[in-house]
């Protein structure tokens, strides 16, 4: 059954298993790695939860503080290289060091101005009763990926070509997710194991085939002449 104008959740997870299962110990290491570096920044945001209450108000603001700083300047770029090593492993078996790829050359400044801003549009939006942060999710849900491509891209630009990438591809891109619920139950009921060498960089592996399907897609409708700007929030 076709999504969109031009996938299916089929094609993208056949492909995807094509690509994890040929390189398989890197993907499996490289999401162990996202794992943990998302589980530490969360941790440190729990600190500030009522079963945290008997530590003093200082060392929980500070750990508050710090857990932003590491998610901005840390976590946000790591992201954008598992992006880029889940869209290169796609052609070739990519090397675990590209989760280095944000910090390396002189695009890291804008990788984390553009994530940043990515995650506050998307916080503000949530202020109004959540739906509206809900759709900006999945309305930026490619700016990683381009990241990922285009490190010294323009913000505006960035958040542009992700709305056309999304436009009318939201709800399936939702269903697609929602495709992994299997799996994602499994890995709780595996203590993770299934999470950690099946389901979590399967996962990884459809949103870069997604990402892929739905560049080439864009930059067709561009080369055609079809492309409109879509600047405005």
């Amino acid at each position: 059954m076709e999504y969109g104008a031009n996938w299916s959740r089929l094609d993208l997870k056949t492909k995807a298993k094509e690509a994890f299962r040929r390189n398989y110990g890197s993907c499996v290491l490289m999401s162990i790695i996202l794992m943990l570096l998302s589980g530490v920044v969360t941790a440190m945001e729990r600190v500030g939860d009522e079963e945290y209450y008997f530590i003093e108000w200082g060392v929980v603001i500070g750990v508050s503080i710090l857990s932003i700083l590491l998610g901005i300047f840390l976590w946000n770029v790591f992201t954008v290289g598992g992006c880029r090593f889940f869209v290169e492993n796609r052609d070739y078996n990519a090397p675990v060091s590209k989760i280095l790829f944000g910090f390396q050359g002189s695009h890291y400044g804008n990788v984390v101005w553009v994530m940043f801003l990515m995650n506050l549009k998307i916080f503000l939006w949530t202020l109004l009763f959540i739906i509206p942060g809900i759709v900006k999710t999945y309305e930026y849900m490619m700016v990683p990926y381009i990241l990922a491509e285009q490190p010294d891209i323009r913000q505006e630009d960035a958040f542009a070509i992700s709305r056309q990438m999304m436009r009318n591809q939201k709800f399936d891109a939702f269903c697609l997710q929602l495709s992994f619920l299997g799996w994602d139950l499994l890995a709780v009921f595996t203590c993770g194991l299934a999470g950690i060498f099946w389901s979590f960089p399967y996962y990884y592996a459809t949103e870069a085939e997604l990402y892929a399907v739905l560049r080439d897609d864009w930059l067709q409708k561009q080369n055609s002449g079809s492309g409109q700007d879509t600047r405005t929030e």
